[in-house]
């Protein structure tokens, strides 16, 4: 049985697939496998995962979205870790020997976690070639659910956690794969210590897109930060507080960038109701009417 399972969820992912998985077969950590899940992929990733390595597994299914795909990975999985890499982004050597270590030094602690880089493919290799010392950010550590809860500090890529955390859980929400993964660690959070390390081990790619993307309908992440306090609360565990002020300038500050979205480049009905309510029910009225003006002058004058 591998110490560590890596579950890399992949979706016509045949341009990063195989630097994806390399990154996850050289760790220092040797004792690992690694499970690929082809969500129903029309190209080459399946082909191009496999590496022809013993310790590469490629599991094809019909397309079932990025969090069925996590769900099936762990129940295909038997390790006393387990480990999520999305598909397109990239692990530091070190990565997780030295978050093996930190949960081993610390028992009482199910989950781990690294900062990571955003990353737009360009090449970094004194990313890699450069060494870790494993230091713990302390501040990001232990009951974190009161700072989770503000800001997603924990990317999937960069995390690893005990499978008997992971089954006394259960897997991810299948509602929406904007917040499914917030859900999970948040819940995670309140049951279980964190431990992070302040260095980055992970590269983030992100992906060039259109300006003229359609803009969500629906704010997910406030929404779901809303039910999140609903089922939680604003102390868990007991005596581990949420920043009240903090948590309402997280809250206006995602209703104030949703409703300026729609107001200066997507549907200006939505845009405008959503500032209104903010004006209404406040508070921070000066600093929405700022943006207010500012959405309306973007839309007017697209190109300035």
């Amino acid at each position: 049985m591998p110490r560590v399972n890596i579950v890399v969820p992949a979706y016509n992912a045949e341009a990063f697939i195989a630097d994806t998985v390399c990154s996850a077969l050289n760790q220092t950590a040797g004792d690992l496998q690694v499970t690929v899940i082809d969500d129903g992929s029309r190209d080459a990733t399946a082909a191009n995962a496999a590496l022809d390595d013993p310790r590469v597994r490629v599991i094809s299914q019909e397309n079932r979205g990025m969090s069925r795909s996590r769900n099936r990975g762990m129940t295909e999985v038997d390790s006393e870790f387990v480990a999520l890499l999305d598909a397109d982004d990239l692990w530091h050597p070190e990565k997780l020997r030295l978050q093996l270590e930190a949960l081993q030094a610390r028992p009482d602690h199910d989950f781990c976690y690294t900062a990571f880089q955003v990353w737009h493919g360009e090449p970094r290799p004194d990313f890699f070639s450069s060494t870790r010392s494993g230091r713990i950010d302390e501040a990001l550590s232990g009951w974190i659910y009161p700072r989770l809860i503000l800001d997603n500090h924990a990317l999937p890529s960069s995390v690893v956690w005990r499978r008997s955390a992971w089954d006394r859980m259960g897997g991810f929400l299948t509602n929406d794969q904007q917040t499914d993964d917030w859900e999970y660690l948040v819940r995670a959070s309140t049951q279980h210590r964190f431990v992070r390390l302040a260095e980055p081990f992970v590269l983030y790619r992100q992906h060039a897109v259109s300006l003229s993307r359609r803009i969500p309908r629906v704010n997910s992440t406030e929404l779901m930060r809303a039910e999140l306090i609903r089922r939680f609360g604003m102390s868990a565990p007991p005596g581990h507080d949420i920043d009240r002020e903090a948590l309402q300038n997280f809250q206006h500050r995602g209703w104030c960038n949703f409703a300026d979205a729609h107001c200066a480049r997507g549907d200006l009905g939505l845009g405008l109701k959503t500032f209104a309510q903010l004006l209404i029910r406040g508070p921070y009225r000066t600093r929405t009417l700022n943006k207010f003006g500012k959405s309306l002058f973007r839309r007017l004058v697209p190109n300035h």
